[in-house]
């Protein structure tokens, strides 16, 4: 009976300790890469208030076991403040799901939350490193998931495949379209870099016909 007693204790005291490790979710942006074996690798943008035009991450060293030119890899976040829920996410160039309300947020929060408990503390710059096969890595949770609430199937894929650039949106749970931000881009040596574009020259040359336009159209008006 002692000994039973004992190792029941034993089994609590490391679930415990294994409750006691999990890291709650901050809101920070989250990006991951995978190519569905192996091992996946997240690491922790920061919170988007800190996204800044031209902002750089090397992750060279990282991602030097994966093949940059097929990974899957993307961007996503979500943060609830004083009752306005925002999610964010990169797409390969559609335009992603709009939320329509608090529920579908939480649909979203909730896979996003369980990827970021297996990182071993919060902030910029944490990394993660977990097999590909696991429930809440990148590649089941965002790609391969079979499960309801993971986030491929509670929401959609948020990732794109080899170099180059992945649209970055904002979506807000009251049902309005999603906003687009600017986008990520990874490039051969494992930098990531997000930027906003600026307008084409043919928009500008267009505004600039508009303006001209009215203003002739004002100088008749008065003659």
């Amino acid at each position: 009976m002692k000994s039973t007693a004992k190792l029941g204790m034993m089994a609590l005291a490391t679930l415990a300790a294994a409750s006691a490790s999990a890291v709650n979710y901050n809101g920070d942006l989250l990006v991951g890469f995978t190519s569905g074996t192996g091992n996946d690798f997240v690491y922790d943008l920061g919170p988007i208030t800190a996204l800044s035009y031209g902002q750089q991450w090397s992750l060279g060293s990282s991602l030097a076991g994966f093949n940059l030119n097929t990974v899957n890899w993307g961007v996503i976040g979500d943060k609830n403040s004083s009752g306005v829920r925002n999610a964010w996410t990169t797409t390969a160039g559609t335009t992603p799901l709009s939320l329509a309300s608090a529920t579908d947020w939480g649909n979203l929060n909730t896979p996003t939350a369980s990827i970021f408990q297996n990182f071993s503390a919060t902030g910029p710059g944490q990394t993660l490193t977990i097999g590909a096969t696991d429930d809440n890595s990148w590649n089941q949770q965002t790609i391969n998931g079979t499960l309801t609430t993971q986030y491929v199937n509670a929401y959609e894929n948020p990732n794109v495949a080899g170099l180059g650039v992945a649209n970055f949106f904002q979506m807000t749970a009251n049902g309005s379209a999603p906003l687009y931000l600017g986008n990520f881009g990874l490039a051969a040596d494992g930098t990531l870099t997000y930027t906003v574009p600026e307008p084409s020259t043919g928009a500008l040359l267009l505004g600039m016909g508009l303006l001209g336009l009215t203003f002739r159209r004002a100088l008749g008006a008065r003659s």
